[in-house]
């Protein structure tokens, strides 16, 4: 399923990070009229060590900056740490440790730099089909372990999603989905234990001081479904896990047009249905209640999901949280 997590040497940098709890809430609308939320709670960073990456430190030292864990790329979209989400106890997400993004195909020279140096992602964890993954390969760096853990894969997986959008459609290289029912879908027993095996990675890797990028195509879907349940390990509120996911529409609506351009293809002209789809396929909130409610229906409550499907108990998550979280 993916592969075996190398030996490594822990410890990790010891942040402290100081109290600003102003949870500033907006609500901007895009060119199609479609509101959504940019809010997170952000937080002032002091007292940062040595080990703390360079790029970060504007981040840390920025208060009220609803953009602060967004990092800007040259060829790749959507890319933010998790970094500073507050978290139950009065702690919050440690900074330089989870990465979340599209892929990283058009990643250029500088790009790399900024990823593999300065942030120092040591595994990428790509959630993407396999016919994605060979179509937009991501790069190879001997020093960065690559793990591909698809969410739908024939082959790997032993499940496919293919409804598409429009009837009598299957969901390919230029077919999109319907939202809701694709996160709905997601909650199937074979997508679950690929979830389960990534989040494994990902605990295992960052409780010794790794840092981890998980990605799918453009970073919302997928990408939004397995950050929602780190974030929910690590004691989010849902509030805070959805306005993460909200901010992928920043990074979105700034090639609305090509967005568009995009979506009237697949619609084959129809303008209508064009517009339907650039709505339906931004960031709500309604995408990840469907995941949420499927996953009650299909296992009883989310807590028990974590518990019994993910398999992550009480001491698991304890030393997850003693790792990767810092006071606020």
């Amino acid at each position: 399923m993916c592969e075996r997590l190398p030996d490594v040497q822990k410890g990790r940098s010891k942040l402290h990070i100081a109290k600003d709890h102003e949870h500033r809430k907006t609500g901007p609308m895009c060119n199609l009229g479609c509101p959504f939320c940019t809010s997170l709670s952000p937080h002032l960073f002091a007292q940062v060590n040595y080990q703390t990456p360079a790029i970060l430190l504007p981040m840390m030292e920025t208060a009220n900056n609803t953009h602060a864990r967004m990092i800007a790329l040259e060829g790749v979209d959507n890319v933010r740490d998790l970094g500073g989400i507050p978290v139950y106890g009065g702690r919050a997400v440690a900074p330089g440790l989870i990465f979340r993004g599209g892929a990283l195909c058009g990643a250029t020279r500088e790009d790399k730099r900024i990823l593999f140096e300065e942030l120092r992602v040591s595994c990428i964890i790509d959630l993407r089909c396999g016919w994605e993954v060979e179509a937009k390969p991501n790069p190879v760096r001997p020093d960065v372990d690559q793990l591909h853990i698809p969410f739908y894969d024939l082959d790997k997986v032993g499940v496919e999603y293919s409804k598409g959008a429009r009837p009598g459609q299957k969901v390919g290289r230029d077919v999109a989905c319907e939202p809701a029912d694709f996160y709905r879908s997601l909650a199937n027993p074979k997508t679950v234990a690929q979830m389960r095996a990534c989040l494994a990675q990902v605990i295992a890797r960052t409780t010794n001081g790794l840092a981890v990028y998980q990605h799918c195509s453009g970073g919302k879907d997928r990408t939004g479904v397995m950050t929602l349940l780190v974030l929910t390990v690590l004691g989010a509120s849902f509030q805070d896990i959805l306005d993460d996911y909200l901010l992928t529409n920043i990074s979105r609506d700034a090639k609305l047009e090509a967005v568009y351009v995009k979506f009237l293809r697949i619609a084959g002209g129809d303008e209508a249905e064009a517009r339907r789809l650039v709505h339906e396929h931004r960031a709500r909130r309604e995408n990840l209640e469907a995941f949420l409610e499927a996953v009650c229906e299909r296992y009883g409550n989310v807590e028990r999901f974590v518990h019994e499907q993910l398999g992550v108990g009480d001491a698991l998550r304890e030393e997850f949280r003693a790792a990767c979280t810092i006071p606020a």
